[in-house]
């Protein structure tokens, strides 16, 4: 009995065909210099559907990929917000202690002048200044307190969770806080 040999190594010319950019089997067989008959059709047979399946697998890998990154950038950005929002409020903690603290500036000029008796005029003039910088307490100033109060509730806004939290009536009674003293500052 004879044994015929396989004249094409059909499952390496396969796989070649699925990874390679070629839009057909028929142009591929070509290239290769491969006859397009019956039994040709016949080794080739689901190619053309295993190329779309994988071209298929690839787009959705990309675009998950794509989706994962946006996805990171996105939380990188709300971390840095969140962080920025908490450096704002440590910033506004110290304000309101500073709210009925004021800066005087003073100044005292002194002058001094020598006269020449003899010549009958002045021979020499001196000039001194002191500059003081004092720190006085006196009622808050209020439309400080209301930018302060402004600012706390833009930072909730921003630190506030999507999904309902048990301290919210904590927050609720801040914002009430805020809104009374917004409304006092309003008043003057």
């Amino acid at each position: 009995m004879v044994r015929r040999v396989a004249k094409y190594d059909w499952s390496n010319l396969e796989k070649e065909y699925i990874l390679s950019d070629y839009k057909s089997v028929s142009a591929f067989l070509k290239n290769k210099g491969i006859p397009n008959n019956g039994s040709t059709k016949k080794s080739t047979k689901g190619w053309k559907e295993k190329k779309v399946q994988k071209e298929y697998q690839k787009s959705t890998k990309t675009i998950e990929k794509v989706i994962e990154k946006e996805a990171e950038r996105d939380s990188e950005q709300i971390v840095n917000t969140k962080d920025t929002a908490k450096q704002l409020l440590i910033k506004i903690n110290e304000s309101i202690e500073e709210l009925n603290k004021y800066i005087v500036k003073s100044k005292v000029k002194t002058k001094a002048v020598k006269y020449d008796y003899k010549v009958g005029k002045a021979k020499e003039e001196i000039v001194t200044e002191k500059e003081e910088l004092n720190e006085l307490s006196s009622i808050i100033d209020k439309a400080g307190l209301k930018s302060l109060a402004s600012a706390l509730k833009d930072i909730d806004d921003i630190l506030e969770e999507k999904n309902p939290d048990p301290n919210q009536d904590k927050m609720q009674k801040v914002n009430e806080l805020l809104s009374a003293l917004e409304g006092e500052a309003n008043d003057t």
